[in-house]
């Protein structure tokens, strides 16, 4: 990994104040407060340079989560390099901060001690991890509201006694979470739980692909699959369909390739504006390094986290990062100069 050149940090621009805003919303899943400062004047941002660091970038809804958060921290026009979760601890303190996705804490205390005793403010995004007192902030959507969302659908098609399926993670805390929301869900609703798999992180859309297909001969009456996460959607449709019976899918956590199995039919498919996450990280690290001010540990109020579901009636894919960054871009280029 490269050292970060940019020399020492520049010194905290003292806060302007704001006396106006202007309430953003769009089909981009953002709803956020913007403000300008006195007089149109903007504040300085100094140039960063910003880790970025998932887990599993092949795994597309963490790839999703990295790339927004590229995209984003070269809006603002700072560097970013991809620091190494398994890499050495002391290279993290070669950069201004770090934004991960979807990281256990736990898995790189080495790393996050580093980083906090050389003051760089580490942010997790996407979807809920352990939450830990090295990390300035965690910012993802609510998982009970993911679960309302999709039991909601579900109630709508599968009646009380109904056998279910269901196909976890349990390896990753969100995808446990949902899990347990979940099964707290289906006893409220009187589903009866016949069969569970917990995937092979190592070969999860085959792994999911056999499993799905064992609960349908194992439970020909099984009305049901749920599953979380992205891959359940790329692994049990093609098992329901080679199975020939009337079972349908609701999974969590859909990415846009979620969409094209959705259109084959029998499937409902939750999705989140997850990016929104990445971009809400930068924006508050800019206005940290502009202006001196906290790090709110949590999303701030001002953003709001979108949700549907998908099926095969879903043209396109709800949430592209493309609309964020043009929100945000406005958002930045009326707050902020280099």
């Amino acid at each position: 990994m490269r050292k970060n050149r940019a020399g020492p940090l520049l010194g905290v621009v003292v806060a302007l104040a704001i006396v106006s805003s202007l309430v953003v919303s769009s089909a981009s899943g953002v709803t956020f407060t913007a403000g300008s400062a006195g007089g149109g004047t903007k504040v300085k941002l100094p140039r960063k340079t910003i880790g970025i660091m998932g887990p599993v970038d092949a795994a597309e809804i963490i790839k999703l989560g990295t790339d927004a958060s590229d995209t984003a921290a070269k809006a603002l026009g700072w560097r970013t390099i991809r620091v190494d979760p398994a890499g050495d601890p002391a290279k993290m303190a070669y950069v201004d901060a770090i934004v991960l996705t979807i990281i256990e804490p736990a898995t790189i205390q080495a790393g996050l001690r580093a980083a906090k005793k050389a003051h760089i403010p580490v942010i997790d995004t996407m979807s809920a991890t352990h939450v830990s007192r090295l990390e300035a902030g965690t910012y993802w959507p609510s998982p009970a509201a993911e679960n309302r969302l999709l039991i909601n659908r579900m109630k709508k098609s599968v009646p009380r006694g109904a056998k279910v399926g269901t196909v976890r993670l349990p390896q990753f805390f969100n995808a446990l979470i949902g899990a347990q929301l979940f099964e707290k869900s289906a006893k409220t609703e009187g589903w009866n739980i016949v069969a569970s798999h917990d995937s092979d992180l190592s070969n999860l859309v085959p792994d999911v692909k056999q499993a799905v297909g064992d609960m349908i001969r194992a439970n020909p009456d099984i009305a049901a699959i749920w599953g979380c996460c992205d891959f359940a959607v790329a692994g049990a449709i093609p098992a329901i369909q080679q199975s020939g019976k009337n079972v349908k899918l609701f999974s969590l956590h859909g990415v846009p390739s979620s969409v094209q199995f959705a259109k084959s039919g029998g499937a409902d498919i939750e999705i989140a504006n997850y990016q929104l996450s990445s971009f809400v990280a930068m924006d508050v690290l800019a206005r940290h390094f502009a202006t001196g001010a906290r790090i709110p540990k949590t999303t701030p109020k001002a953003f709001r986290y979108q949700m549907t579901v998908i099926n095969d009636k879903t043209g396109s894919y709800p949430y592209p990062t493309s609309a964020l960054l043009k929100r945000f871009k406005a958002r930045w280029a009326r707050l902020y100069r280099h």
